[in-house]
């Protein structure tokens, strides 16, 4: 494997057991606080929710691109994906969201493991980020968590 790829893959590894780690050590209470006013109005619980239906779009984004496509459609909404995807999850417990976080990662994974060096600088239209490289778009993968993950620490201080 090449060193992008290696650094990559061990960045969604820690970013997996952090986030795992981080989910697990919240109370009930802190699980059920509301983290955005605006939008979604999501709790801390729908946050993880939106983790695994966002990452999951995620891969058929990455194998898209893989294959020579071009990337997210041109109409893809993803504020109308992220209301409507996320509340999908809500009848399951923190630890099944965990579990389907942990799998969902452990796909992406999997996508950078079979991937070459030179698809990582394959380009294509990411719904968020708009034209880039496949790289960056992998790469949002851990990035984006992180930052959902320090809002919520704001919000449950």
């Amino acid at each position: 494997m090449t060193e992008r790829r290696t650094e990559i893959i061990a960045e969604l590894e820690k970013n997996l057991e952090n986030s795992i780690s981080f989910f697990r050590s919240l109370s009930p209470e802190q699980l059920s606080v509301r983290v955005y006013t605006d939008g979604a109005k999501w709790t801390v619980k729908q946050v993880l929710a939106h983790f695994i239906t966002i990452e999951r779009s995620m891969h058929w984004l990455f194998k898209n691109i893989l294959s020579d496509g071009s990337g997210a459609p041109e109409d893809f909404d993803v504020d109308r994906f992220n209301l409507t995807q996320t509340k999908k999850l809500d009848g399951l417990t923190v630890e099944e969201l965990i579990e389907q976080f942990k799998l969902v990662r452990e796909d992406t994974i999997a996508i950078v493991q079979e991937m070459s060096e030179q698809d990582l600088n394959r380009e294509g239209m990411h719904a968020f980020h708009g034209h880039g490289k496949l790289e960056r778009f992998i790469v949002w993968a851990y990035e984006h968590i992180r930052i959902h993950e320090d809002e919520i620490r704001k919000v449950i201080q």
